[in-house]
C-alpha cells in the first residue's frame, strides 16, 4: 500500500486557507481519486463534497482529449489543476489535491500513525 497526502484549499470573500485534511492509506493515484469522488465523511465527522461525480465530459486542449477522471488522476486533483475554475465564492470553494508520501507504507504502520492520533483513512 501507499500513504497519500489529502490537501485542501478553501477559497471565500474574506480569506482563503490551505492545508492537510487526512492522510490516506490507498493502493494507487487511482484509487485516492474514487475515495474523494465517493465525498466521504472523515474520522471527525467532516466530510467531503466535490462534485466530481458529475464531470464526465470529455476536455479538450490542443487536439487531444481527455477526460476528466483523467485529468484529475495526472495532475493529482483539482486543487493542482491549472485549468480548475473557483467561481460563486459567496460561501466559499474548497479544492482537494493528493500528494504520495510513502510507496511502501505497511498496514502496521497505519495503525501506528493512528494510534497517535495523526488522522488518517484507508480506502481498499
Amino acid at each position: 500500500m501507499k500513504l497519500f497526502e489529502i490537501r485542501f484549499r478553501h477559497y471565500s470573500q474574506k480569506d482563503s486557507r490551505e492545508g492537510i485534511l487526512t492522510y490516506l492509506l490507498a493502493q494507487s493515484d487511482e484509487k485516492v481519486y474514487e475515495w474523494i469522488r465517493s465525498e466521504p465523511t472523515l474520522h471527525n465527522d467532516k466530510s467531503i463534497y466535490v462534485g466530481w461525480m458529475y464531470k464526465d465530459d470529455p476536455y479538450e486542449e490542443d487536439e487531444y482529449e481527455e477526460d476528466f477522471k483523467e485529468r484529475l488522476i495526472g495532475c493529482c486533483g483539482d486543487m493542482y489543476d491549472d485549468d480548475s475554475e473557483v467561481s460563486d465564492l459567496y460561501y466559499g470553494a474548497t479544492q482537494y489535491g493528493w500528494s504520495r508520501i510513502c510507496d511502501e507504507f505497511s498496514y502496521d504502520e497505519y495503525l501506528n500513525l493512528k494510534r497517535i492520533g495523526i488522522p488518517t483513512e484507508e480506502f481498499q
